[in-house]
């Protein structure tokens, strides 16, 4: 078996790595977006990297505002440290508890990896179960009777009482371990496995464990897909099971592994909450969303509830952690919010059919809230956060949801990783370091908590009269948040009531009030017989409609159901049926509690509405749950439901109430507001050429294409804006190939320094920031003011690397503020002769766009505008829009293809086929002119139409390989396209290569002599097996498509030291993949081993010094072979295993075919010299047929002679010598034309070369 794959996140000698860390998450100064450990000196810290967002910190305060002061009363009371304990070296990881809380476990890790069982009585463990050098996972069943654990390749069911081992099972080599979850009832096991060794594949295993462990399902998938897995959670009943990747979201059927729905998450780093009845799935990410989706049983999908962003500062703020309730009620997120000099964190709770917006947040957390767990009905969640570095502020939140008061916390002197809570909200479980996360150090400390929620209990029986289904009535304790609903034979309990005297109410649609008076509760006490009996409210509810179709609103129209007096009195003034007085008195509204009269100025009136009113009620979800958001009164036949959106559906009833009770709900209506002013795509048109001066001058923008880009969602900066706050205009000129942006920003009155635009393209509309450069190139525009005069820069971005900003000189850009608000008027340049210009690809011509307007309060980005009003983020363009440009732009052709190169006798024949398209893929209008090169020098230029090319120029069993360009000249530009990729063949036939590895074939892991660059290099000493002996070919194994350089050395006492073949620069090509690197030593003059050994030698590049990473067989025995450099240490041993190079040998010398009829040439010949033109040196190849007296001499442009090569008796043979471009005085000659002849007997032959210094 393997060795297990943990291994790679030991750092040794050289630093392993792992296929999961190969990411393209998207940042704008990192290449990755996240959390990562750092070790040192057997301690840890931890490293955020956040996503750069453009601008300085927003101040949170003012969306923090008002959001503390929830309604409700205070749900927990307080609570109190049952026991704590502190490891000196491990840190709690994970911690889980069972529903009474009476058995808490722990996952320690770093050091002393185990898993530990505890009691609620005090800190001493039950037991402990080691897990080597490798940090456990676990979890544990409600009654505690199942316990799971992880650990590198293996899966253990725990027995609770002794914590041995029940049941094993060992993942294939190709996998190792990480998150685990339990089903409630203990039937399920999820185990999420990474990928190890030569594997790029991830699985989820899904276990039976309700008798004999059987594995029920899996399920595959590619890393390319999630990069690594997140977390896992079962629903309360076991129905489904939720799964995050970095990337992506995953929902199961738990008994069969049906997917039932996936979709893509933007980097998230936390594992999903799903709600009791898994319809509800909510996830966080670090684009900085708290995002909401609802199961559809008519389309069997789930659909987006509504989506939340952490308002954005320097940075982009995380959406870190988030939880839900059972009864999917409740949820509650967790933020990470990044200051240009700390860190914060908060703490959000939202209603999860309300409007997305929180409705409170707890600010000042410190840091990173990592953890949120929920009791199953809402009313307690626990949440760990980092704490501050002082720690002045507490590690473990209380919180009452119903109000956001923090009402217990432990402040700590480290950081909380994790926490649980059991089903009552009654047992707190948290842990983690000892020291701060963001410092060096180890040892962890875990706490097991009561939670006080006080009160006593009232139970007792709703009975419906006419019907035998009691269920579903809500019972409510009035003045205070205390309720339960009632199941089949109408029996509830309500937990945790408050001491005092209440009247308890049942209510349920269609049905009169169940009320009894004076019900007196005691703490601990239990007030038992609490019984109503709830008669059929008889008035049926008016029919309902909603529009689809207004702008802002929705207008909700229902039957009327009395005559208002009022109105009546008034059309009688209007037509003149009746003379008096117009009574001017509102219509008042009440809300379903209320139960004070209403005056008014008519009695009859007055008495209407104390008897019937109207009552409105609203819900994102098809059949609700419904939330009442108004009343009004039962002469009222339309409400106006300002508080909405576009894009999203809104579903209403209205029944009518009274103090007797309440009516069925109407028939449910679906409401929308018109999305006719927002568009997602768009066909700029070809119009006038404005005058850019920053004034958006009367008809000057007329006949461009006029788009809202209103933030009516808040996606930008975290705040909605009103539709009409913000726009774009566009337009485009063909002649100059300019697009011309204008822009207006209602809601800023002032021009300040950095306000402006921000256009993110993605040119060739892949959804992916990619680029080919020069060739394509793709990334940002910022048109901004600044009192020193606007500028408009471009910034490329290439998947999650940026590149330098450059300000575009005599750039066309202008902003006034002379409106009375801003106005800025830019033309982007469109082409492909320069890296900046935006690029149109056919054949559709359309361009992703992803676009921003901001205004700036004391420097912090304001986000009026954003565009599509949808996107997550500019930094993926799969969010953007589409922008159609119909232009004609003058692009390089495509390089020909179809390249082939095969032997024709000793001769290689090159064939292709001629591009006709540019890199745009528009039609060429100028046939191009195509160049050869030959190893890696220029071989010849050929038209348009030729598409062949013999080269006649080789010698036998040498490798030749060939790419090509295509190129045109447009005016006084010389338009070139890309480069081939190598084509290549041996010349006459194939040699035979004799393979030498010292590995097994089989890699175990991915190391790097380091991630710093310190000219690193690895090497691989190889002994030929018969000498003479030539390389003819090398090749290894790598996780990254990072170049690095080839390089063949001699041996110098065991190290490697002159190079004798290289650098050769190779890549992989597929960047998602593992693959194998290969690569064939071109020319003549392979290196010849005549004894001893040969070092091949991998060469990092100091942009990428710690990718690839090179496959290595840790599998003993170890040969020993390989060694590594860095500039601080030399050459050093590697003893972590056999780096997996192989080195491929031949015996055959090049121009000597293995053909005892063709070891010696039949013909004299000189061939032309290679490389040519040359500097500083050149090979001049000739053979002669019998033994002759030969001369090999070189002549200046007038005939001269300045060198003699040859001069003497030769056998048989081929030669070659090489000039270094000196005479016979051992002096550089200058650039130039040189002759060089060979006279062999009777056979004379001249030869032009050239010389460039």
């Amino acid at each position: 078996m393997k060795s297990q794959a943990m291994q790679f996140f030991v750092v040794t000698v050289a630093i392993a790595i792992s296929s999961i860390f190969v990411n393209n998450a998207f940042s704008q100064e990192k290449n990755f977006i996240g959390t990562k450990k750092i070790f040192q000196d057997g301690k840890v810290a931890i490293e955020t990297f956040p996503e750069k967002n453009n601008g300085a910190i927003e101040n949170l305060d003012e969306h923090f505002y008002g959001m503390n002061n929830a309604n409700g009363d205070k749900y927990v009371l307080g609570g109190n440290v049952l026991w704590s304990t502190q490891d000196a070296v491990a840190i709690a990881n994970v911690v889980a508890i069972n529903s009474t809380g009476s058995s808490a476990l722990t996952g320690w890790g770093l050091n002393n990896q185990r898993v530990t069982l505890y009691s609620d009585v005090n800190s001493n463990p039950i037991w402990d179960f080691t897990t080597g050098q490798i940090d456990p996972f676990i979890d544990i069943s409600a009654d505690g009777s199942k316990i799971a654990a992880t650990a590198g390749t293996q899966f253990y069911l725990l027995n609770p009482v002794n914590g041995n081992i029940d049941f094993q099972f060992d993942l294939p080599d190709s996998l190792y371990a990480s998150a685990v979850a339990l089903s409630r009832d203990g039937s399920m096991a999820v185990v999420l496995a990474q990928a190890g060794g030569s594997s790029t594949t991830y699985r989820a295993y899904a276990f039976d464990i309700s008798g004999s462990p059987t594995i029920e399902w899996t399920f595959d998938v590619q890393g390319s897909e999630i990069l690594n897995w997140a977390g896992v959670n079962f629903s309360a009943d076991g129905s489904n099971v939720a799964i995050t990747g970095r990337n992506h979201l995953y929902i199961f059927n738990s008994s069969d592994g049906t997917l039932i729905w996936d979709h893509f998450v933007d980097n998230t780093e936390s594992a999903p909450a799903i709600s009791g009845d898994g319809k509800v799935v909510v996830t966080a990410d670090n684009s900085g969303f708290v995002q909401t989706w609802h199961f559809d049983s008519l389309t069997n999908e789930y659909f987006k509830l509504w989506q939340y962003r952490i308002p954005v500062g320097a940075f982009t703020n995380w959406a870190s952690s988030v939880g839900i309730s059972a009864d999917g009620k409740t949820i509650v997120a967790g933020s990470l919010i990044f200051y240009s000099a700390g860190y914060d964190g908060t703490v959000m709770c939202f209603d999860t059919y309300g409007d997305g917006m929180p409705k409170w947040v707890f600010a000042n957390a410190g840091d990173l809230v990592d953890d949120i767990k929920l009791s199953d009905d809402g009313k307690v969640a626990a949440a760990v956060t980092w704490g501050d570095l002082a720690h002045t502020r507490p590690d473990l939140l209380v919180f009452d949801t119903q109000t956001g008061q923090v009402t217990f916390n432990v402040v700590s002197p480290g950081s909380f990783f994790t926490c649980d809570i059991n089903p009552e909200g009654t047992r707190v479980f948290a842990g983690g370091k000892a020291v701060h996360a963001r410092e060096f150090g180890n040892g962890g400390r875990i706490y097991l908590c009561e939670i006080d929620l006080g009160g006593g209990t009232v139970n007792g029986v709703a009975n419906l009269t006419n019907t035998g289904d009691d269920s579903g009535i809500l019972v409510k304790v009035l003045g205070t948040s205390r309720t339960a609903t009632t199941n089949l034979s109408g029996s509830y309990t309500i937990q945790n009531v408050p001491a005092g005297t209440y009247t308890v109410q049942a209510e349920k649609p269609g049905y009169n009030f169940g009320t009894v008076t004076n019900v007196v509760v005691t703490d601990g006490g239990i007030t038992s017989g609490v019984n109503m009996a709830m008669a059929p409210f008889t008035a049926q509810p008016p029919t309902l409609s909603a529009s689809t179709n207004l702008m802002g609103m929705i207008m909700l129209n229902w039957t009327l159901l009395f005559t208002n007096p009022v109105r009546q009195k008034e059309i009688a003034l209007m037509v003149g049926d009746e003379v008096g007085q117009i009574d001017v008195s509102q219509t008042a509204t009440r809300t379903i509690s209320e139960k004070e009269n209403l005056n008014g100025s008519n009695s009859n009136y007055s008495d209407f509405i104390l008897a019937d009113s109207i009552a409105i009620y609203r819900s994102l979800v098809a059949g609700g749950p419904y939330q009442k958001i108004a009343s009004v009164a039962a002469t009222e036949t339309s409400y106006n439901d300002m508080d909405v959106f576009a894009l999203r559906n809104y579903y209403y009833v209205v029944n009518i109430f009274n103090e007797t009770g309440q009516s069925i709900y109407s028939n449910e209506s679906l409401g929308s507001v018109s999305d006719s002013l927002l568009t997602f795509s768009l066909d700029v048109p070809e119009a006038s050429i404005p005058t850019i001066d920053g004034v958006l001058s009367a008809g000057e923008w007329d006949d461009a294409f006029k788009l809202d880009i209103s933030d009516i969602f808040g996606y930008g900066g975290g705040v909605p804006r009103a539709q009409g706050s913000a726009f774009l205009y566009l337009k485009f000129d063909d002649t100059n190939d300019m697009l011309y942006i204008a822009g207006e920003d209602f809601l800023n009155p002032t021009l300040d320094d950095n306000e402006g635009f921000g256009l993110y393209f993605d040119d060739n509309n892949n959804n992916v920031f990619d680029g080919q450069i020069p060739f394509i190139q793709e990334g940002n525009f910022w048109a901004y003011w600044h009192p020193t005069g606007a500028n408009l820069r471009f910034r490329p971005i290439n998947g999650g690397a940026i590149g330098q900003v450059d300000t575009l000189f005599n750039a066309e850009v202008d902003f006034s503020a002379s409106a009375g608000h801003l106005q800025g008027e830019f033309a982007i340049p469109m082409g492909f002769k320069e890296g900046y210009q935006l690029q149109i690809f056919g054949p559709d011509k359309i361009a992703g766009l992803g676009a921003f307007l901001i205004a700036r309060q004391a420097g912090s980005p304001i986000y009026s505008g954003w565009w599509p009003q949808t996107m997550n983020t500019v930094f993926n363009p799969q969010y953007f829009g589409d922008v159609g440009i119909d232009v004609s732009l003058q692009a390089p052709p495509q390089p020909p293809s179809n390249i082939s190169v095969t032997r024709q006798g000793e001769d290689l024949l090159i064939t292709w086929e001629d591009p006709t398209l540019g890199i745009n893929n528009d039609p060429l209008q100028v046939a191009p002119t195509i160049n050869i090169y030959k190893n890696g020098e220029f071989l010849a230029s050929v038209q348009t139409g030729v598409e062949t090319y013999l080269d006649n120029e080789v010698f036998c069993v040498a490798w030749y390989e060939y790419q090509f360009e295509a190129y045109f000249i447009d005016g006084s530009d010389t338009l070139t396209g890309p480069m081939t990729s190598p084509f290549g063949a041996y010349a006459c036939q194939e040699p035979v290569l004799v393979p030498i590895s010292y590995d097994d074939g089989e890699w175990d892991g991915f190391y790097v002599p380091s991630f710093s660059w310190e000219e690193n290099k690895w090497a691989v000493r190889f002994t030929p097996t018969s000498y003479p002996s030539y390389l003819r070919k090398v090749e290894t194994i790598v996780n990254g498509n990072e170049a690095f350089d080839f390089t063949i050395q001699k041996d110098d006492g065991g190290f490697p030291s002159d190079i004798i073949a290289g650098p050769y620069r190779v890549n992989d090509n597929d960047p998602e993949i593992v693959a194998t690197i290969s690569k064939t030593l071109p020319g003549i003059d392979p290196p010849e081993i005549t004894d001893g050994d040969v070092w091949v030698v991998i060469n990092y590049l100091e942009s990428t010094p710690g990718a690839p990473g090179v496959g290595v067989d840790s599998d003993p025995p170890l040969d020993g072979r390989t060694i590594q450099y860095l500039t601080s240490t030399g050459w050093t041993s590697f003893g972590s295993g056999d780096l997996m190079i192989t080195a491929y040998f031949s015996d055959q010398p090049v121009g000597v075919e293995n053909n005892n009829d063709k070891n010696i040439p039949l013909t004299f010949d000189l061939k032309q010299n290679y490389p040519n033109p040359f500097n500083p040196s050149t090979v001049i190849a000739y053979q002669i047929p019998q033994s002759e007296f030969v001369t090999l001499e070189i002549y200046n442009s007038i005939g001269e002679k300045v060198r003699t090569l040859v001069d003497g008796t030769q056998e048989t043979g081929f030669y070659q010598v090489q000039w270094d471009g000196k005479n016979n005085s051992g002096n550089q000659l200058s650039s130039g034309v040189y002759l060089y002849r060979l006279s062999a007997g009777n056979y004379t032959n001249v030869m032009k070369m050239v010389l460039l210094r």
